[in-house]
């Protein structure tokens, strides 16, 4: 009974997951990847455009969600007197990446090209239900 609970919750993470993820990859032709993970960085979902090279090995990139996975449960720590952190962004060069809550046990890391207007996505994505 549990593992059926278990793979019912997961599943339908998962479903959320890519709804969410295929409406943000066509937000904008400038969105690279789009993936959600948990708070551990495990990937629930990710999607790119067929186009669209990982710059990124997959070691590299499992190394990045865990990163960006425990800084994010740093901000939470300071939530109490900064308030709640609404995403955090970082320029590279050559990428973008926006990484967001989704919910309150996942994280939302997009990657985007350079030239995107990144305030406008933002708020795209944050009105996203």
């Amino acid at each position: 009974m549990q593992q059926n609970t278990y793979h019912y919750l997961y599943s339908h993470i998962h479903m959320e997951a890519q709804k969410i993820a295929d409406k943000i990859i066509h937000m904008s032709k400038f969105v690279r990847i789009v993936t959600v993970c948990d708070m551990k960085g495990k990937v629930v979902y990710s999607a790119r455009p067929k186009s669209i090279a990982n710059k990124l090995t997959s070691k590299e990139s499992a190394k990045s969600l865990v990163v960006a996975a425990e800084s994010w449960k740093s901000r939470k720590e300071l939530s109490r007197k900064l308030g709640k952190c609404k995403y955090v962004i970082a320029e590279y060069e050559k990428v973008k990446r926006i990484t967001m809550p989704a919910g309150k046990n996942h994280l939302l890391y997009v990657t985007t090209e350079t030239n995107i207007d990144h305030n406008k996505l933002i708020n795209k994505i944050m009105k996203l239900e």
